[in-house]
């Protein structure tokens, strides 16, 4: 007989995939399903946000899109970064929160080399008139 899986059984997965770092394999042992079965109970995580495009709710599709701060509509489809959002809905105190972040690391060393580049190309061109 096949076993058929609960309201019970769908919250306790959601809890434990949405709470925890172990992996799907890991989950899908514990709860005694397959991981297709198990990702068939994982309910998006609601970000808090609301759609720029059609004011639905934006919310995480799996955990490496929660990680990476990708939220999605559930009405309209669109995805972006969490970040752009939160910008786009006036919540400046993401500004704040994005200077550690590897993508804001990633830029202002880019920005950087830049300006050194840009400097010596300068110095270059100033040192030539004499």
């Amino acid at each position: 007989m096949a076993s058929t899986t609960t309201d019970h059984d769908a919250e306790r997965a959601n809890e434990l995939y949405w709470g925890s770092d172990r992996s799907v394999n890991e989950l899908a042992e514990d709860l005694d399903l397959s991981k297709g079965a198990l990702y068939s109970l994982i309910r998006p995580l609601p970000a808090g946000l609301e759609c720029p495009e059609c004011a639905g709710g934006m919310s995480y599709a799996n955990r490496t899109a929660r990680d990476r701060g990708y939220v999605t509509c559930e009405g309209c489809g669109l995805e972006e970064e969490e970040a752009l959002v939160r910008i786009e809905s006036g919540d400046a105190s993401v500004l704040h929160e994005s200077v550690g972040s590897p993508a804001a690391t990633r830029t202002l060393v880019g920005t950087a080399l830049l300006g050194v580049a840009a400097g010596f190309v300068l110095a270059r061109l100033v040192g030539r008139g004499d």
